[in-house]
């Protein structure tokens, strides 16, 4: 049963990392898209903070795939993919099995919130309240990670993403279901 697990586990990776490598849009620095197996310790707290001052944290989503989303209202390829990005997040919406967090760079939630409900975005909104871990951290955006249900980083994908694609769909309707 594990090793029927484990593959699985293999097989979406290698299917998100396949359609990752493969947008539409490719602003990555060389050498960013690479997959890395990193979960968190104990010890290191990563959290986030919404607009209404909550603070979650990626420990207590341990069981939940989580999909981040770095961007800013700035950036150009953030608002290519943000389409896509709030329709994943709506046909999603009834899966409690995954969470998703648009993480605004810049801190402004103000602002970024006023852009979210002008172009009827539903995103829910965040900022960092912590340092990301040094190997999910980037100067680039957007930045999409992915980390699967026990926390462990799926993938880290910089640049530009469709995430219309039916296959990345069923990629990560499958880690959800894992």
């Amino acid at each position: 049963m594990e090793i029927k697990n484990t593959f699985r586990l293999i097989t979406a990776s290698l299917l998100l990392s396949i359609l990752f490598v493969d947008t539409t849009f490719s602003y990555a620095h060389p050498g960013e898209q690479k997959e890395r197996t990193v979960m968190l310790s104990k010890n290191e707290e990563v959290s986030f903070k919404d607009n209404k001052g909550n603070v979650v944290s990626l420990n207590q989503l341990k069981g939940k795939v989580v999909l981040i989303n770095l961007w800013a209202t700035w950036c150009s390829p953030c608002l290519a993919e943000m389409p896509s990005l709030d329709k994943l997040y709506k046909d999603f919406l009834e899966n409690s099995q995954i969470v998703f967090l648009s993480v605004d760079v810049d801190g402004n939630l103000k602002s970024s919130a006023k852009f979210l409900k002008k172009r009827k975005y539903s995103l829910p909104l965040y900022q960092l309240n912590s340092a990301l871990p040094k190997e999910w951290s980037t100067t680039s955006i957007p930045t999409t990670i992915i980390l699967d249900k026990v926390g462990k980083l799926v993938n880290k994908h910089v640049g530009g993403m469709n995430f219309g694609s039916v296959k990345f769909r069923e990629a990560l309707k499958q880690l959800t279901e894992e």
